[in-house]
């Protein structure tokens, strides 16, 4: 099992390699030392951090008030509002991670635009002045000239795009971790997605802060119920009171229902984008092999650099896929952990990576 997963690792190694040359005077950050980071300087972070405390104290005050009266209800209420304390601070926690991981993902992704698009400047620089050379010589027309000369300015302004999105990316991932000092090293663990999920709704279900509160609701209205019914009260009000506890029974199985395809869904998403991080790296194999052809065609005189430029390009292209692909399937694996209710600080996604080795 664990074999089968050596190739996929391998290239992403081979990845890393090719654009980690970028940038390589600036220190650079992990993944990991980001959203440490991020953690540390979030507001919104401090903000949960304060308001869960709250909930902690709220809680055993109002366990302590119900010492004497002992009420069911009470308790319950209080074990809701702390698990509503506890599932607010991982949300918020959860945010921050997500997000810092994105920019740092995205910080990559704008560096490896930046590069293809220099290569395409090239290419159209190259294309302008060959088109130059054969109107000289009559082997081109005006025409053809004004199409290289339109080409190249589009290259420029591609070019000058891309340098503006990486300035842009790179201001919004200082700010995450309120320093501009070091640029993300871009590397991103693959971690093979092996959860059942049979296993693990169960437990969702029942640590759900949602069913717990339409349990309450319900358990309330039959307690109404109940008490009508004792005091004999008339059949209207009775009947009221019975469609109330039916109307929170199907409240229940719609919340019940809800998470289940919630769960699946994000489930299915975090499969599909395995599945496109796969096929990608299938891809970028391919890519490679095909650079390596046209280079011994150049190096035989079968090819013009101009062709091993453009073979590059597509070979970046290729590369550029994989990283996004697995940038989304580490974004995605992050946003189902924090839907079944885990600390995405823990996600097996976020732990240090073993590039080139089989996992």
């Amino acid at each position: 099992m664990r074999k089968s997963y050596g190739s996929l690792l391998v290239c992403l190694g081979i990845l890393l390699l090719l654009t980690g040359q970028a940038g390589a005077d600036t220190p650079t950050i992990a993944l990991n030392e980001g959203v440490h980071l991020a953690l540390q300087e979030s507001i919104d972070c401090k903000i949960a951090q304060l308001e869960w405390e709250n909930g902690q104290i709220a809680y055993q005050k109002a366990m302590a008030d119900n010492l004497l009266a002992q009420s069911s209800y009470n308790q319950g209420l209080a074990e809701l509002n702390l698990m509503k304390a506890d599932a607010a601070y991982r949300q918020s926690i959860a945010n921050v991670v997500i997000s810092v991981v994105r920019r740092f993902s995205d910080v990559r992704l704008a560096m490896m635009d930046l590069q293809i698009k220099e290569r395409q400047l090239r290419l159209s620089e190259k294309g302008l002045e060959l088109t130059q050379k054969k109107v000289k010589t009559q082997n081109a027309s005006e025409y053809d000239l004004l199409q290289a000369e339109a080409d190249l300015a589009k290259s420029q302004f591609d070019y000058h795009k891309s340098r503006d999105n990486l300035e842009e990316k790179q201001q919004a991932f200082f700010l995450s971790i309120s320093s501009d000092e070091m640029v993300p090293d871009g590397k991103l663990s693959f971690v093979p997605f092996e959860v059942e999920i049979a296993e693990i709704l169960p437990e969702v279900l029942q640590s759900s802060v949602d069913i717990k509160e339409a349990l309450d609701s319900l358990e309330l209205a039959r307690l109404d119920l109940e008490r009508l019914l004792l005091d004999e009260t008339a059949a209207l009000v009775v009947r009221d009171a019975q469609n109330q506890v039916s109307l929170a029974e199907l409240r229940v199985e719609q919340v019940r229902a809800g998470i289940i395809q919630d769960v699946q869904s994000a489930f299915n998403s975090v499969r599909q984008a395995e599945q496109t991080y796969r096929a990608n790296c299938l891809s970028y194999e391919l890519e490679k092999k095909q650079y390596q052809i046209i280079q011994g065609q150049v190096d035989a005189g079968l090819k013009t650099e101009d062709d091993l430029l453009k073979a590059q390009i597509s070979l970046w292209e290729a590369e550029r896929s994989v990283f996004d692909a697995l940038s989304n399937y580490v974004i995605t694996y992050l946003e189902f952990d924090e839907l079944i209710g885990k600390d995405v600080r823990k996600s097996a996604v976020l732990q240090e990576a073993s590039m080139g080795v089989d996992g």
